[in-house]
């Protein structure tokens, strides 16, 4: 079994299980596909939100709530959420929630995905790290498929990650640099999205084409290199290029 790494609020990373000696603070996880954390020995009071001031996300035909940091904070530590990692299954492996199941965007993984065995009022929070691109890709996918509870962490896992809020994998202490890449293809595109892939590790980000043909991510792939293949997926065509070849320009396609 990989080593797995558990971050505990400001804590250090221990390896192994949940439950031992070094880690009292959460209970095991004894039903890892849930998508609940395990809850901390010390579970703070229910704070108070209001949904209807939440900011919002229209995307594939649905409206999605984005759940500001402190909210979805006190879920996890009650145990209010199922949370969904919609990134890939390298940057999940690497860090990812402490609780949460791998459920790529835009639609997880078929039939065995966790989420095809959860109750559809249950409330559930997709997070990814662009910040919210595949998160709400992948919650507009649940959405459709007849879940009514669902949110979006607002502010992506990467703020999560550098709080150094609950955390779980192989390697925590990873933050990888971010590169910025704008580009622009036909504006007929509005609204659809573009795919951005390190092809090795499978690692990915997306983004939306705004309606002047334009768009821009952040992208925040680990063990890269000036030379590395990133595949540009926009609706009508592919490029493959090194990174260095996208970066400080603007990317046509």
């Amino acid at each position: 079994m990989q080593r797995r790494d558990i971050l505990l609020g400001i804590g250090i990373a221990i390896s192994g299980c949940l439950g031992t000696s070094e880690n009292n603070k959460y209970e095991p996880d004894l039903d890892p596909f849930d998508g609940y954390p395990p809850l901390p020995a010390q579970i703070p009071p229910r704070q108070f939100f209001d949904p209807t001031t939440f900011d919002v996300a229209k995307v594939n035909s649905q409206t999605i709530p984005l759940a500001p940091l402190k909210t979805v904070y006190n879920w996890h530590q009650r145990g209010e959420a199922r949370f969904v990692d919609s990134r890939s299954q390298t940057q999940y492996e690497r860090s990812h929630i402490l609780g949460s199941i791998l459920s790529p965007a835009p639609s997880g993984i078929g039939s065995s995905d966790p989420t095809s065995y959860w109750p559809k009022n249950d409330r559930i929070v997709t997070y990814c790290g662009c910040p919210l691109h595949l998160s709400t890709l992948r919650a507009a996918s649940l959405l459709n498929s007849g879940f009514t509870n669902v949110y979006v962490l607002q502010d992506g896992f990467w703020e999560w990650h550098d709080r150094r809020y609950p955390l779980a994998g192989n390697d925590l202490n990873l933050a990888p640099k971010i590169w910025i890449l704008h580009g622009k293809t036909d504006p007929s595109f509005s609204g659809k999205t573009v795919w951005i892939r390190e092809l090795q590790s499978g690692q990915v980000e997306a983004t939306m084409i705004q309606t002047n043909g334009e768009f821009k991510s952040d992208i925040r792939f680990s063990n890269i290199s000036l030379t590395t293949p990133i595949s540009i997926e926009a609706p009508h065509r592919t490029i493959v290029s090194p990174l260095s070849a996208l970066i400080d320009t603007t990317i046509e396609i």
